[in-house]
C-alpha cells in the first residue's frame, strides 16, 4: 500500500461536522422548512468537512496510497467520500449514543441527493467552510442521533474499487446492514482474495515435481558403504521429496538448484548412477513444463506452470505441495509442511482495508438559519455554541441540525519500518551471508488476527474468522525523479502504511514481512529449511501489547485503549529489526525465515524480529526479528 507522506495523530478524528440547514437561494429549499408528511420535514442538508491543516492540527489525515489520492499532503486535500450512510434514531432521553438494540426512526435511511447519490466529491466542497449543501431532504421528526458511515473515494465517486489492483491499492471492505435499520445487523468484513482457489497451475506443478521425483531409478539408489558412491543422489532425492514451499518461483528456484547439481554430480558417478541423472535431468527438460535457455544451464517454465500463485493475486507463501504415497500434491487448505509449519487456508489471505469514517453521535438543533457561521476559521466547538438545543430533537420547526460529535476514521494504520541488525548476517547453520547492495528488497507486508467487525467497528464476538492482510502495494518515494521502495537495510526502510480493522483486547498478533534474497546465494532458514537464492521468504514478528519490553504507550490517551494492537483513529508503529543471530545459528534472525507463509493463528510460531511497537498517539513494537 503506498503511501508517500503521513502524519502523526492522536484522537484521529477528522474535523468533519454535518450539517442540516436551509438555504434562501432559488435552487435551494424553501427559506422556511415545512413537514412534508405528519412525520418528517424537509430541510436541507449541508455537508462540512474540516479537513486538518497542518500536522500540529488535532485532526491527522489518513490514507493508504498517493500524497494525491490519499489525502497525505501538508495541507491534506479531501479526496471525497463516497457510501454515505445516514441512519436516524430516536433514543430515550437517557440515552447518549446508539446501541446495539435501538431501531432506526423511520423506514428508510437518509438520501443525499447529488450526481452520484449519497457522495461528497472533492470539488464539490465550497471555499467556504468546506461544506456542499443537499436541498429538499427529508428527516424524520424526533430525530436526536444519527449512525454515519462513509468511505472514501476510490478511482471513481460511486463506484467501489473492483478490480484486483484497485483493490490492493485502495483497499477494500464488505459492509453488510446498513439498510436495515438495526445497528445489531451491521457488520464490516475483510474481503478474501480468492473464495475458490484455481488449482490448475498447482496442480501441474505437482505433476511435474512427482516426475522428477519418480524418475527411473532415483528413489532406489543404493549407497556403496566403502566408497560413499552414490550419497550424493541420495541426499539430493530426500532434499527433494521435503520440498512444500509450492510457488512457480521457489519451485523453479529447487529445480534449477537440482538440475545444476544432477549435471555437476553425473561425472563421478557409476555408468548405472549416470544413468539415474540422465533420467531425472530428461525428466526435468520435460517440454510440457520447461526448456533450457541458450546457455544449456538455466530453466524457463512454460506458462503451464509459471505465475503461480500471483495468477491468484496471492503471496508466493500461500502455496505449498505435499510429498506422500510417492506423489506431490497442491495444498489449498490448511496444511503442515515436512518441518511442522502450518500453512494457512488460501481462501483466508484477504485484501487490505479500505478507509471508512464513521460517528455514532447525538445531535444539535436550532430553528434559526446558521448557514453564515460554516466559515473558514471558525471552529467546531464555536459552531455548536450556535445551536439552541445540544443536544436536540428534530421538530416541525427545526432549521439547522448538526451531528455533535465529529466524523472520525473507523480503521486503524499499521506503519511499518524493517531494517537489519548490521551488515553481517548468520543463517540458521551459522554461515555469514553476504548482503547485495543496501539489502534485502521488502515486497509484502502481511498481518494476521484480522476479524469482521460489528457497527461499532469493533471485533464482533460471534465471529472468531481470522483473515491474514495482504499488502502487497507498498510505499515508494520519489526525490529529483529518484523512486526509493522498501528495502531492509542497515539503516532502515522507509515505512509503509497499512490500514487494519481494530483487533480484540489482550489479544497479540502476528505479522510477517515478505523479502527476497537477493544475495545470489541460498541460505538456512528455519528448522534449517533451504531459502534458495531469487525466492520469496517470510520472517515473523509478534505484536503483543502486554509485552515487558519494546512497547511504547502514548504520552495522551484519550480514548486510547492500551491493550488493543489495532485501534480506530490511532496509528501503530512496528518498528522491526532482522537480528544478526550468530555463528552458532539457530532459529533466530535470517536462520527464522520461513519459505512459506506460517499461519498466524498458531501459538508457538518462530520469531524472526523484534519489535518496537509504539503508538502515534498508540503503540510502538520494537522487534527484531
Amino acid at each position: 500500500m503506498r503511501m508517500n507522506v503521513f502524519y502523526v495523530f492522536g484522537a484521529m478524528a477528522i474535523s468533519m461536522p454535518l450539517f442540516l440547514v436551509s438555504c434562501s437561494s432559488a435552487d435551494d429549499a424553501v427559506e422556511t422548512p415545512h413537514p412534508t408528511s405528519s412525520d418528517t420535514v424537509k430541510t436541507s442538508f449541508t455537508l462540512s468537512v474540516g479537513l486538518p491543516k497542518s500536522n500540529t492540527s488535532g485532526a491527522k489525515a489518513m490514507s493508504r496510497v498517493s500524497d494525491a489520492t490519499a489525502q497525505a499532503q501538508s495541507s491534506p486535500v479531501f479526496r471525497g467520500m463516497d457510501n454515505m450512510t445516514l441512519i436516524p434514531f430516536a433514543l430515550a432521553s437517557s440515552t447518549t449514543t446508539v446501541g446495539t438494540d435501538a431501531t432506526r426512526n423511520g423506514d428508510n435511511n437518509i438520501v443525499l441527493p447529488n450526481t452520484t447519490p449519497n457522495t461528497l466529491s472533492s470539488d464539490q466542497i465550497t471555499s467556504t467552510g468546506n461544506a456542499k449543501v443537499y436541498v429538499d431532504v427529508s428527516i424524520p421528526t424526533e430525530t436526536n442521533a444519527f449512525l454515519f458511515y462513509a468511505k472514501a473515494i476510490d478511482a471513481t465517486a460511486g463506484t467501489s474499487a473492483s478490480t484486483a489492483n484497485d483493490m490492493f491499492k485502495y483497499g477494500t471492505l464488505k459492509a453488510a446492514g446498513l439498510d436495515a435499520g438495526k445497528p445489531s445487523g451491521i457488520s464490516f468484513t475483510p474481503v478474501p482474495i480468492t473464495t475458490s482457489p484455481d488449482m490448475t497451475k498447482g496442480e501441474a506443478i505437482a505433476t511435474y515435481l512427482t516426475s522428477i521425483a519418480n524418475a527411473k531409478g532415483w528413489s532406489s539408489v543404493s549407497v556403496d558403504a566403502s566408497t560413499g558412491q552414490g550419497k550424493g543422489l541420495k541426499n539430493l532425492y530426500d532434499n527433494f521429496i521435503k520440498l512444500s514451499a509450492g510457488s512457480s518461483d521457489a519451485i523453479q528456484n529447487a529445480v534449477q538448484d537440482l538440475y545444476t547439481s544432477v549435471v555437476d554430480l553425473k561425472s563421478s558417478q557409476t555408468t548405472a548412477n549416470q544413468t539415474i541423472c540422465d533420467a531425472i535431468t530428461t525428466a526435468i527438460k520435460n517440454s510440457t513444463y520447461a526448456s533450457l535457455n541458450s546457455d544449456d544451464k538455466t530453466l524457463k517454465f512454460t506458462d503451464a506452470i509459471s505465475g503461480y500463485p500471483a495468477n491468484l493475486n496471492l503471496p508466493d507463501g500461500a502455496a505449498t505441495v505435499k510429498w506422500a504415497d510417492s506423489k506431490f500434491t497442491a495444498q489449498s487448505t490448511p496444511t503442515y509442511t515436512t518441518d511442522g509449519t502450518n500453512v494457512s487456508a488460501m481462501k483466508d489471505y484477504v485484501y487490505p482495508i479500505s478507509l471508512w469514517y464513521r460517528a455514532n453521535t447525538q445531535i444539535a438543533t436550532s430553528d434559526a438559519d446558521l448557514k453564515d457561521k460554516y466559515v473558514n476559521g471558525t471552529s467546531w466547538a464555536d459552531i455548536l455554541n450556535n445551536y439552541t438545543s445540544n443536544p436536540g430533537t428534530v421538530t416541525s420547526s427545526t432549521h439547522s441540525i448538526a451531528l455533535k460529535d465529529q466524523i472520525q476514521y473507523a480503521v486503524g494504520r499499521l506503519d511499518t519500518k524493517v531494517k537489519l541488525a548490521g551488515e553481517t548476517l548468520y543463517d540458521n547453520n551459522g554461515a555469514a551471508v553476504t548482503l547485495q547492495g543496501d539489502g534485502f528488497p521488502v515486497t509484502a507486508i502481511l498481518v494476521g488476527g484480522q476479524r469482521a467487525v460489528n457497527y461499532l467497528f469493533q471485533s464482533a464476538s460471534s465471529d472468531n474468522t481470522q483473515y491474514t492482510v495482504y499488502d502487497k502495494d507498498l510505499n515508494t518515494t520519489t526525490t529529483d525523479n529518484t523512486t526509493t521502495k522498501m528495502i531492509a537495510s542497515k539503516d532502515g526502510s522507509i515505512t509503509n502504511h497499512t490500514l487494519l480493522l481494530e483487533t480484540p483486547e489482550k489479544t497479540p498478533i502476528y505479522m510477517v514481512v515478505e523479502l527476497q534474497n537477493n544475495t545470489g546465494r541460498a541460505f538456512r532458514g528455519y528448522n534449517n529449511g533451504v531459502i534458495p537464492a531469487g525466492s520469496k521468504f517470510y520472517l515473523v514478528a509478534k505484536l503483543d501489547p502486554d509485552a515487558d519490553t519494546g512497547v511504547t504507550q502514548p504520552s495522551t490517551t484519550t480514548g486510547f485503549d492500551k491493550e488493543k494492537v489495532i485501534q480506530q483513529d490511532f496509528t501503530t508503529v512496528a518498528n522491526l529489526t532482522i537480528g544478526a543471530s550468530s555463528t552458532s545459528g539457530g532459529n533466530t534472525g535470517l536462520g527464522a525465515a520461513y519459505n512459506v507463509i506460517p499461519d498466524l493463528r498458531t501459538p508457538a510460531l518462530s520469531i524472526g524480529m523484534s519489535v518496537d511497537l509504539t503508538w502515534q498517539n498508540g503503540l510502538t513494537f520494537n522487534v527484531t526479528m
